[in-house]
């Protein structure tokens, strides 16, 4: 292997480090070779080590521990992403350096400066963290406000973003020009921080909800600069801001946008759709995909209620639910069968064993008449067998497990 081939599988598996920080080390290292080449000049001065002198192989021995401590440092890096959605991913999952993406762009609109911090998508959902800092507000905001921590971000601290005219101001985003309304089981976590005047936005959009993928570097617009008045963006008013499917055109104000590299994404998940229907006491159920990506799990289970069981239930508990005034709003059927079977489904291994046994918050993640949804952090290593099983006091029944793979 020739220096350039090294050169070039070195720089393949190095990451890609901001440019403060490049600076910063090219600085450190120039002062090594200065005082390097000083040492040489005037021998009298070279240090030593034990009483043998160093001179030429210092500087390469300094400069190889300088690159490899700067490139561990900066691998270090903490993706706070995942401290605001822990709920929902667990811990920094560890394959998310190769998909995480930081420091993705930087504006100041009405003096509030809007940072986007991280963002990635494991092929299913498109994470974004991005800050608001108030340079004029001199106390931390949000549970950080009395040395607290946490979300808790209060009508008075998101005052003062709206005194400023900036912020979210509709409930979109843009890929490519085309318009996202927030898909189902999408949301958003705000907090403040221990830096005073800044308020903190993670948001996870479930883009296969809406059919959506992503592939190489797409362009991504947000509507959180300038506030805009949505009376001038609605249909009825002015249908020139609407393309012939009834979505909104990219606005041209009040957008902060941003490059993502979403390469190679989809061909790092792995899918599995068993459909191995199970019966039950109040109907059949089978998983008809599972998607396990490099940041979190998701698996689709279809619902069959057995219509004798359905009509049981509303002979003991009514038709349905009425409304005040006596209208039917809703008709009961096999949500409300499968209710009780559906929130003691847990994930577990061929012997039964919870994967995640120590937390409540993973796992449903909605359901309805025929469907439910779960999601679970990543998986890093995958059990040969996999299935959605009722436990009680920590014991599965495997009687009616639900094949997952």
């Amino acid at each position: 292997m020739t220096i350039h081939d090294r050169q070039r599988e070195l720089e393949a598996i190095t990451p890609e480090v901001p440019e403060d920080f490049h600076q910063a080390m090219c600085r450190t290292l120039g002062g090594i070779v200065a005082r390097e080449q000083n040492a040489q000049a005037y021998p009298d001065h070279t240090a030593t080590v034990r009483g043998r002198a160093h001179r030429g192989r210092t500087l390469a021995f300094v400069l190889i521990a300088a690159l490899l401590l700067a490139t561990v440092a900066f691998a270090a890096y903490r993706w706070q992403l995942f401290d605001a959605l822990r709920f929902m991913t667990g811990p920094t999952p560890t394959t998310a350096d190769g998909i995480m993406h930081s420091g993705l762009g930087q504006t100041t609109v009405n003096g509030v400066t809007i940072t986007v911090d991280e963002a990635g998508y494991d092929g299913r959902t498109l994470f974004i963290r991005y800050t608001y800092h108030m340079p004029d507000v001199d106390t931390p905001l949000g549970a950080y406000r009395d040395g607290g921590s946490g979300e808790g971000v209060s009508d008075a601290d998101m005052q003062l973003l709206f005194d400023r005219n900036v912020g979210w101001w509709i409930d979109h985003l843009w890929i490519n020009g085309q318009c996202v309304d927030m898909p189902a089981n999408s949301g958003n976590v705000m907090s403040g921080s221990p830096t005073p005047g800044e308020l903190v936005e993670t948001e996870y959009w479930r883009l296969d909800n809406v059919d959506m993928q992503l592939s190489g570097k797409v362009e991504i617009a947000l509507p959180i600069g300038e506030r805009q008045s949505t009376d001038d963006y609605m249909l009825q008013k002015h249908p020139e801001r609407y393309d012939s499917n009834g979505l909104m055109k990219l606005p041209e104000k009040g957008m902060v946008s941003f490059t993502l590299d979403t390469t190679g994404m989809l061909a790092k998940v792995r899918t599995a759709a068993p459909n191995v229907p199970v019966t039950t006491p109040y109907g059949t159920a089978a998983v008809t995909e599972a998607a396990f990506t490099p940041l979190m799990s998701y698996i689709t289970l279809s619902l069959d209620a057995d219509p004798d069981v359905v009509a049981a239930y509303q002979q003991e508990y009514g038709r349905g639910f009425y409304g005040e005034d006596g209208t039917l709003l809703f008709e009961y059927g096999g949500a409300d069968v499968f209710n009780d079977w559906i929130y003691a489904l847990t994930l577990v291994d061929g012997d039964g064993k919870a994967l995640f046994p120590d937390t409540d918050n993973f796992g449903l993640n909605g359901y309805g008449n025929e469907w439910a949804e779960f999601t679970y952090p990543y998986i890093e290593k995958l059990p040969d067998a996999l299935y959605l099983a009722p436990v009680t006091d920590g014991v599965a029944e495997m009687a009616y497990a639900v094949k997952v793979k």
